[in-house]
């Protein structure tokens, strides 16, 4: 095994996109739906790699992508105040920077965010060098991206670039020593809300501060739609469905935008956005009675059971069970009551039960915990709100216990509650549409994913998933909580290997004139922990390393590093070297299925009005391919959904 593997990634993908393009398993691996105006954004790789921009020169793609991510249409919106989400309370950890999740989850963001994510948009995409920039005397964040010999400057919160007169995109330190940068002609994409004089004297004399790493990276929007579930997106919220933080209830004005209607996240600045947030529903209702083509698709893992005509049951007399997996690439959310009080929020995921003799039980952890449902009565209705709102995902165990066709599950539906970015959606236009059913992730492959993002603040959480605990280890730290040498074992998903896997951290920067220069480092390998490869070291030069030709006088920074394995493994070891010290660590394993399901088509549906009139398009693919839709004037889009048919259909 070699780090070739990660070097040439752009190259496997060629190799084996063919699947994209071929039969789909049952279970239909991370479908969406692309246009030629909406780039795929399942990760920074496919957004690079939209049509649009993908082989323009680098200076016209680091503008197409700015025209793109501004545009009130696909861009993202400045709402009024940041996006937090997880348990941890500090701002460097708790904000959402990352770029695959603003576009896609949450649609918004302010400077301090969108900055350092368009550059890891840019980096992690592979288009090229970027940093954060941060001018402390306008308290102001922004980004460089650098393309052919310069960087380039790149305002997604503002709305500014800084134009020549040839139209090429110049930086911040060019526009702070020429005038007639600020002075020409740029449309209203050029800092529409702000007296121009009056911040480019602003500009002028503010401190510079570069940053690098900013935004971590590693999301991926994957997911697994089965037999019998069901996936719908709206354009419009849907009633009150958002991620409340705790920042919300400390900024009035903040709290304002929030409660006016329609209630949620939405722009501050009218015009800037078609759209506010938007929401999704997972309503997963397998057939438990018959045929098992549901079940076996459906379960992420099992024990002693097995449907009959009766339903889900034991297959000898004894103990048995059954694991459902409620896996979101969105941020699970409820239907919000009073934003101060978290107590009436509810309908983030509703779980609904008809059985006998048996237990429920619900995991945050991938099955390493167990925390015991107590439904009163049969057939249970239980909303796990309280238990899952602001998370990614959970499992659920229906265990059985006594005799065969006395200890039966005869249902289950599973209703799950997500947070959207409308302007990540196809939106239909008036004539003729052109859409793609996409699948896969992107290297082609039918993977889903384990996520591993344990709070740092918690110290049993952090240490859970080390076989090596670091030499030095503080919680409470806000910057230095773990030092020394640590390894991570990331397991794949039951019956399943790991294609390729993302190992990321947040480490501490040696900041100072006669500091010693960190040599914070990550290594892997597989199978067992020893022989480690190099992924990332600081100073190192090629992909290993970050490249810094500004120094960076902040004190954290971030590192995402992924690797395509030259052969699928069962678990892969992660070393972390933290020196001067690590805060935080995330992993995620892209997990191939050992017995590839058989074929299913998928139905997809657009809905949409004209004129005030109700329009629909629905269309069952047996592949990932493309179809066309044709629409009238004016269309309003109102949602897309995708099915998996239950086997009952």
């Amino acid at each position: 095994m070699s780090t070739d593997s990660f070097r040439l990634r752009g190259v496997l993908a060629l190799i084996v996109i063919g699947w994209m393009g071929g039969e789909a398993s049952a279970r239909w691996y991370s479908p969406r739906v692309v246009s030629p105006r909406v780039a795929d954004a399942y990760s920074c790789r496919t957004f690079a790699e939209h049509p649009a921009w993908k082989d323009l020169a680098p200076e016209a793609k680091a503008k197409a992508m700015f025209d793109y991510l501004t545009d009130p249409e696909t861009g993202l919106f400045p709402p009024g105040g940041a996006v937090f989400e997880g348990p941890e309370k500090h701002y460097e950890y708790a904000m959402v920077r990352d770029p695959i999740k603003l576009i896609n989850v949450y649609g918004c963001g302010f400077c301090d965010a969108v900055g350092p994510a368009m550059a890891g948009l840019w980096e992690q995409g592979g288009c090229g060098p970027a940093r954060t920039v941060s001018l402390p005397g306008v308290q102001h964040t922004m980004c460089e991206v650098f393309a052919k010999d310069r960087w380039r400057y790149i305002d997604l919160d503002l709305r500014g670039v800084f134009l020549d007169k040839d139209g090429q995109l110049r930086s911040l330190e060019e526009a702070r020593k020429d005038g007639s940068l600020w002075e020409r002609e740029h449309g209203p994409g050029f800092f529409p809300k702000d007296d121009i004089a009056s911040l480019k004297k602003q500009y002028e004399a503010s401190e510079v501060n570069h940053r690098y790493g900013v935004a971590p990276t590693g999301h991926t929007m994957d997911f697994v739609l089965r037999r019998g579930e069901t996936f719908t997106r709206w354009w419009q919220p849907q009633g009150d469905r958002w991620l409340v933080n705790e920042a919300d209830l400390k900024d009035k004005a903040y709290r304002e935008i929030l409660e006016r209607a329609p209630r949620g996240p939405k722009p501050k600045h009218a015009g800037w956005s078609k759209h506010t947030h938007g929401n999704g529903r997972f309503v997963y209702e397998p057939n438990l009675k018959g045929k098992a083509d549901d079940f076996e698709d459906g379960v992420f893992d099992s024990h002693n059971v097995r449907v009959t005509e009766a339903g889900l049951t034991l297959i000898k007399p004894g103990d048995g069970w059954a694991v459902f997996e409620v896996r979101s690439p969105y941020v699970i959310v409820p239907q919000v009551g009073k934003i101060e009080d978290a107590k009436d929020d509810k309908e983030a995921s509703v779980i609904e039960v008809d059985a006998g003799e048996t237990t429920l039980a619900w995991s945050p952890d991938y099955g390493d915990s167990w925390i015991a449902l107590e439904p009163k009565q049969w057939p249970a209705t239980m909303d796990l709100t309280a238990q899952v709102a602001g998370s990614y995902g959970y499992l659920l165990k229906i265990a059985l216990k006594g005799k065969p066709a006395a200890a039966v599950v005869r249902s289950l539906k599973v209703t799950t509650w997500v947070q959207t970015a409308p302007a990540a959606l196809p939106a239909l236009h008036a004539g003729d549409n052109t859409l793609e059913l996409r699948a896969g992730d992107h290297y082609g492959l039918p993977t889903r994913v384990r996520s591993i993002q344990p709070n740092a603040a918690d110290e049993n959480a952090f240490l859970h998933y080390l076989i090596r605990a670091p030499q030095e280890f503080d919680p409470t730290s806000r910057s230095d909580r773990a030092k020394g040498t640590m390894i991570a074992r990331l397991p794949s998903l039951p019956k399943t290997k790991i294609a390729w896997f993302s190992a990321g951290a947040s480490f501490r920067m040696s900041v100072g004139d006669d500091v010693k220069p960190p040599r914070n480092a990550i290594g892997f390998t597989t199978n067992a922990p020893r022989n480690f490869l190099p992924l990332f070291r600081e100073g190192g030069d090629g992909a290993n390393s970050i490249q810094r030709p500004t120094t960076q006088s902040h004190w954290h920074y971030n590192v995402d590093r992924e690797v395509k394995l030259d052969a699928p493994a069962s678990a892969v070891y992660v070393q972390y070297e933290a020196d001067p010290a690590l805060n935080g660590y995330r992993l995620f394993a892209h997990c191939v299925d050992d017995q590839p399901r058989p074929v299913t088509p998928l139905r997809v549906t657009h809905t949409w009005t004209e004129g005030g009139e109700a329009r629909e398009h629905s269309q069952t693919l047996a592949d990932a391919k493309s179809y066309s839709i044709s629409a009238g004037a004016d269309p309003v889009n109102v949602s897309l959904e995708l099915v998996v048919p239950s086997a009952r259909e």
